[in-house]
Parts: structure tokens; sequence; C-alpha cells
């Protein structure tokens, strides 16, 4: 289910999703025994746009920057949402991260558990297996479109916005940079055996040979 999580994610208009998340929690206040976990099941980065007079304090002095009325426009920041995956009503029982994220959701199959049961500004995502579809959109005649066409979720209870430090944010968005650049090295391999211009082989191949340190004898 966390891939269908993953789904839901880019149809909200998230640009970068990721599972299994450790979040920075520093000065993060818990007030329930459920909120007890650290590490996310699924979680996207998106942008979230605000009136230029709800812009966050380190954007109040900019260096070299003037904007003419800018009351006129709104800005986008980055904000994160979560899901938490629930299989069974045991699993609920164990705990959850509530807090952690801008939009916190709990996905279930149907009918697992009541919304009433869940922490107040937690959303609740309902799975249902009978009826689950999902088919790609044509983004190329549908640009500003969702992605997909899912059929058998259903939002039972929307999650409240809840604001973060922008330390939070930005450690997401660099665990999961950092995530997509740990495979540079099979890259790197690729397009030295794929390359099918000579010269250029030859050139970095050479520069490989230039840059290796020779034995002393």
């Amino acid at each position: 289910m966390k891939q269908v999580g993953m789904l839901w994610l880019y149809n909200q208009m998230c640009h970068m999703v990721e599972t299994e998340v450790k979040l920075n929690q520093l000065g993060l206040l818990r007030y329930l025994e459920l909120d007890n976990k650290k590490v996310i099941d699924v979680v996207g980065v998106g942008l979230k746009y605000f009136p230029w007079r709800k812009r966050k304090i380190q954007d109040h002095h900019i260096d070299d920057f003037e904007l003419v009325k800018p009351q006129k426009y709104e800005i986008g920041y980055n904000i994160l949402r979560g899901i938490e995956v629930k299989v069974s009503k045991s699993d609920f029982k164990n705990g959850f991260i509530c807090t952690g994220t801008n939009y916190n959701y709990v996905l279930t199959p149907t009918k697992l558990i009541s919304p009433s049961l869940l922490p107040k500004g937690v959303g609740l995502i309902e799975y249902n297996r009978y009826k689950f579809d999902v088919t790609e959109n044509d983004l190329e005649e549908h640009p500003a479109g969702r992605p997909y066409t899912i059929k058998g979720l259903r939002v039972v209870k929307r999650a409240r916005y809840r604001h973060l430090p922008q330390f939070h944010i930005d450690h997401v968005i660099s665990t999961i940079a950092q995530r997509r650049t740990a495979t540079r090295n099979t890259v790197y391999k690729q397009v030295i055996e794929g390359l099918t211009d000579s010269e250029l082989v030859y050139c970095i191949t050479t520069q490989q040979v230039l840059n290796t340190p020779k034995s002393v004898t």
C-alpha cells in the first residue's frame, strides 16, 4: 500500500516522493502516545503558495532583491505531505507519525478505523481493494493536470495544515536528494560503457590515466 500512497501524493502535485524517510523532529512537541515514530512510510515534497504578506521570516531581508507591488504575487514554499500506512487495528495502535509533516495522513483499508479515532488535524485515506484501479493521464495534452486517475481511494477526513520549521522540510529534501545521487557511480559506468563516440571515450579515459597517481618504484 505504500506504492498506492506514493501515487496519491504524486496526484497532490508533489514533485518528490519517497518511502521510509527519517524525519528531523528536533524541537517537535508530542502530545499523544500514538505519535511515537521517527521514520515515515511515505513522504512527498510539493509547493504550496502563500500571499506575499505571509512569507517566511528569512525572506524579509534578502540581499539585492526588490519586487514592485509585491502584494500582487503569491510565493511558493516547499511543504511536506506524509502518509502512514496501517493495515490492521493492532498496527494502528502501535502508533504513527502525527505531527512530523505539514499535512499528515493515515492510509488504511476501507472501514478499518473510525475517523474519530484519529488525532486532531490528521487526515484519513481509505483504500478499497475491490474498486481500486489506476490509469496514467496524458500530461502532454493536459500538462497542469494530475498524472493519474485513481479509483478506489477516498479521502474520508482531510488533514489540517501544520506550520513546520524550514529546516525540518530541508532535511527531507536533502535525504531524498542524497538517495537519488547515491546511484551516480552506476550512472557513470553506464555512460562510459554506452558511449559510441570514440573520441569522447578517449578523452575521458585519457583524463583518468592522467589523474591516476603514479606508483613509486
